[in-house]
């Protein structure tokens, strides 16, 4: 019954939103096209949560009016949890250790990500690390277009909609900026920026921020150690142009969480979490095989045991993010825009507590592992560091030339990038304090080798990707400006190639090519009905290519004769491109006390990638597993129920179908057909309540998740949950050396409401079934627990 109640609650949002239209029609005093970047008071658009789009598509944002009155530790997932179509988690409260998205079920690795335009996915698995990108105080927008990706969106691996987030431009007065933020957990951060104000006769400006944030988790040993730089600037050159130029630096080390099946939560708590205590070596003795897995002082902690060792379950990471945002204003009706960017990833993850057996009998790749322990033979099984290291380069461009000729608006580009993914998994000795050689693994002097004085691998690939897009967009201003139609097509194309070196996982060295392209075709139109109501259709193609572990693994036959690996044959790549077919049909309405807006919604997916068995190659890998369908419908609104009182509601629901079964094995089939895709509540509602006046502000806040499936087979599920969140400022008065002293208080989770979060952070690493079905064994599911409540102090003051 509580359940029930919750979530009554929320979906009161949806009812406001269908009738309130009617009610404000008579006051219709809304200038058409109009679009509010920032809210002021008494107006829809207060919260910061809604804005009056104009876009012949499904779209929503958050901006800075929003974002500001947020935890300033959190990461653009959260900024955006209340819009429709969105489900999103945090690990724990602060942003500091990421988390996953979907929107309409499409995972986040379907989706494409910029900032100010620069694609942010992985290169190389179109993975998603939010908490890595910006500092919230430095994040002015984010949105999300629920379906489609833009024309002229530099991804090739977004099946389904994207998001962007565009970072503040620097003030036009000189100021001097502090923050000091406490909370729980042993939360703190420390954050400065530096503006320069306009210089240069007003056509320069620019500013530079730095932060430390540190924190424990809620649960077990460790924590989070984040230091950020970013730097924006502009360079006005007249008549129009400029020049935007941006660095963002991040450096972390984060302790991982530990997920938890539900029968290890029934039998350990929900806090259970990584081991504390450090593995140590066996003595070694010469002329003796020693196996410190089996070594007794080990007991509950080797590899073997399920509880590890918490100092080897990290994730460090560092990476820049350069951009640049050129506009050149040639006539009063075309420029042209040119947009370079280059992002640098380092680091690595996964649980690096390893053991590698040394050795040298035997055809062993490299002759075999050299001495590790120092007793003089190479008998033993010892305990080391092996993270999973990846190094990405990747630059590229975006070029675009805009021109208006008559009711016609053109743009036509072309973007093209080339990424330089290099995936190793160097080993590296511990001791028997927990110390590792080289967290980062990255120094050579001290990783292990083989006999030949080759490094051991785990893994040793280099994915050169090379990612191109030719676009071209019309937009059409017909019927005294009230019909827009717009008409759009991309073709985009990816070029892998792939190079696998000898190591532990795959022991040949073999190169492969592929090509993945389509055409994408888009329209979209809108249609003012009157000054207040406007009526838009889009329809879409998205495509994307699948990630590059399909490469992995491809060599057999091989043999390895005086360490060297010879011979064997190379598979084909057992899977294809996805792509989907997205159709919005949606209504708008905007006046001075409200901003509505709704969409019915279709996808038609295809080819869809996901874990599965391939009979080609007898094995399970990501493989086109079949076709889907999703639908449903989306509405947010935004009211000035006063003029200091102002309310934001969001309702989704989508139903998703997958069509066949799913192939396990040669004889052997998963009933898929019918059921619907994991991790996608059918309901989803969003609620936000506020109040500002004279410098203060007060605010509450709701969603609701509904329950959703685990499984691909939809044999295990988790519950539905409201989440409450809250917050609070005020601004005092400025003295003489001080200015805009603020405080603001937030607090998540506000009623330490306990629910699990699916730990899958790819939509094709679902797992398959949770029962067994006939002779398919079932596995169970492993989940994130909840954050308990948890707030925040912000300290802001300007010099």
């Amino acid at each position: 019954m509580h359940h029930k109640l919750s979530r009554l609650s929320l979906l009161i949002s949806g009812i406001f939103m269908a009738s309130s239209p009617i009610a404000y029609a008579a006051d219709d005093t809304t200038e058409v096209g109009k679009v509010t970047v920032q809210g002021s008071a008494g107006t829809p658009q207060a919260t910061g949560l809604i804005q009056a789009e104009e876009s012949p598509k499904a779209r929503s944002s958050v901006n800075r009016d929003y974002i500001e009155k947020q935890s300033a530790t959190g990461n653009p997932y959260q900024m955006i949890n209340l819009l429709p179509g969105v489900n999103t988690y945090d690990q724990d409260g602060t942003g500091l250790f990421g988390g996953n998205i979907r929107v309409r079920g499409f995972n986040s690795d379907q989706l494409g990500f910029t900032i100010n335009g620069a694609p942010v996915n992985d290169s190389g698995s179109f993975a998603v690390y939010p908490q890595e990108y910006t500092d919230a105080e430095n994040l002015c927008d984010v949105f999300v277009t629920q379906g489609s990706t833009d024309t002229e969106a530099p991804h090739v691996g977004a099946s389904g909609g994207n998001i962007g987030m565009t970072l503040c431009s620097p003030e036009d007065e000189r100021r001097f900026r502090v923050s000091t933020i406490f909370g729980s957990n042993n939360l703190r951060k420390q954050y400065v920026r530096v503006d320069s104000g306009k210089i240069f006769d007003g056509k320069f400006k620019f500013f530079l921020s730095y932060s430390n944030t540190t924190a424990d988790k809620f649960k077990g040993q460790g924590g989070a150690d984040k230091q950020h730089m970013d730097f924006n600037s502009k360079l006005d050159l007249g008549s129009g142009s400029f020049i935007d130029g941006s660095l963002m630096y991040n450096t972390a080390v984060n302790n991982n969480y530990r997920s938890l099946t539900k029968a290890q939560i029934a039998q350990f708590g929900r806090d259970y979490d990584f081991g504390t205590r450090a593995p140590v070596h066996q003595p070694g003795v010469n002329g003796t095989a020693q196996n410190d897995s089996n070594y007794a002082a080990n007991a509950g902690i080797n590899t073997g045991n399920k509880d590890l060792y918490y100092g080897y379950n990290l994730n460090p990471f560092r990476n820049y993010l350069a951009t640049v945002n050129a506009h050149f204003q040639l006539t009063p009706t075309s420029s042209v825009d040119v947009n370079p960017y280059m992002w640098y990833g380092f680091g690595t993850g996964a649980n690096q507590l390893q053991t590698l057996t040394e050795g040298n009998a035997g055809n062993l790749l490299g002759g075999g592992v050299r001495d590790i322990n120092g007793d003089g033979d190479t008998l033993d099984t010892v305990f080391v560091y092996e993270g999973s290291r990846t190094r990405t380069y990747r630059p590229g461009v975006t070029l675009k030339y805009n021109q208006q000729i008559d009711n016609h608006r053109l743009m036509f580009g072309y973007w093209y990038e080339r990424a330089r993914h290099q995936q190793t998994g160097q080993f590296s000795t511990i001791d028997n304090n927990g110390n590792m050689a080289d967290m980062w693994q990255n120094n050579p002097g001290a990783w292990i080798k083989n006999q030949d004085g080759t490094y051991v691998q785990y893994r040793d690939t280099l994915t050169i990707s090379t990612g191109k897009s030719a676009f071209v967009q019309d937009s059409i201003s017909m019927l005294q400006d009230k019909l827009n139609l717009q008409l759009g097509a991309r073709y985009s194309s990816i070029d892998r190639n792939f190079t696998n070196n000898p190591s532990q996982s795959a022991t040949g060295f073999y190169t492969l090519q592929k090509s993945y392209s389509d055409l994408l075709p888009s329209l979209g139109l809108k249609y003012q009905l009157d000054q207040a109501r406007s009526v838009f259709f889009n329809a879409a193609k998205n495509f994307k290519a699948p990630g590059n572990f399909s490469y992995f693994g491809l060599l057999s036959g091989n043999t390895i004769v005086n360490g060297v690996s010879t011979g064997g044959t190379v598979r084909n790549v057992p899977v294809d491109k996805e792509t989907s077919w997205n159709y919005d049909l949606g209504y708008r309405y905007s006046t001075e006390k409200m901003t509505f807006s709704s969409s019915v919604f279709y996808i038609d997916y295809t080819n869809r990638i996901a874990s599965s068995y391939n009979p080609d190659t007898g094995n399970r890998t990501d493989f086109n597993v079949g076709d889907s369908t999703s639908k449903g419908f989306e509405l947010e609104s935004g009211y000035a129920l006063t003029r200091n009182l102002a309310l934001y509601g969001s309702l989704s629901y989508i139903k998703s179908k997958m069509k066949q079964n799913m192939r396990w094995d040669a004889t052997n089939s998963l009933p898929t057909a019918g059921k619907e895709f994991p991790d996608t509540p059918n309901w989803l509602s969003g609620l936000s309540l506020q109040y500002a006046q004279d410098g203060w502000y007060v605010f509450g806040q709701a969603k609701y998740t509904g329950r959703r499936y685990s499984t691909l087979v939809n044999d295990d599920a988790l519950g539905g949950y409201t989440l409450f969140n809250a917050g609070a400022g005020v601004t005092f008065p400025s003295a003489a050396w001080i200015k805009k002293p603020t405080v603001r208080f937030n607090v998540s989770n506000l009623f330490d409401k306990q629910y699990l979060n699916m730990s899958s952070s790819s939509g094709s690493q679902f797992t398959t079934n949770a029962q067994t079905i006939g002779s398919i064994a079932g596995t169970a599911p492993s989940f994130y627990v909840s954050a308990p409540r948890t707030f925040s102090v912000t300290l802001t003051a300007d010099f």
